[in-house]
């Protein structure tokens, strides 16, 4: 028992003290709008960003390669070529892939 009574009288005598720290803790780790919650949701809106901006360099991409398509007739039979490995009837198409050495 005294030994709550004499916590009871820190608490008193150093009231400013300990609503600051239950505020902290409030703030920090306890509220819906913690600081915690604040760094997750920041962490998500980074990645999303990114990914945003990938599919905006895609569609830029493909934007190009469309235009590129409607433009120039000899266009779809380079990029069916070099994309699909299609041929003409007359051809041999070879393809070379470069493996990594292991050591």
């Amino acid at each position: 028992m005294p030994t709550i009574k004499r916590f009871f009288r820190y608490l008193g005598r150093h009231k400013y003290a300990t609503t600051i720290v239950i505020f902290v803790a409030l703030i920090a780790y306890l509220d819906s709008n913690s600081l915690y919650n604040r760094y997750q949701l920041y962490k998500e809106e980074v990645a999303l960003k990114a990914e945003i901006e990938a599919y905006r360099s895609q569609y830029e991409r493909d934007t190009r390669l469309y235009m590129e398509l409607q433009r120039d007739p000899n266009a779809v039979v380079r990029i069916a070529r070099e994309k699909y490995y299609m041929k003409n009837e007359n051809e041999d198409v070879y393809i070379f892939e470069e493996h990594e050495a292991t050591e």
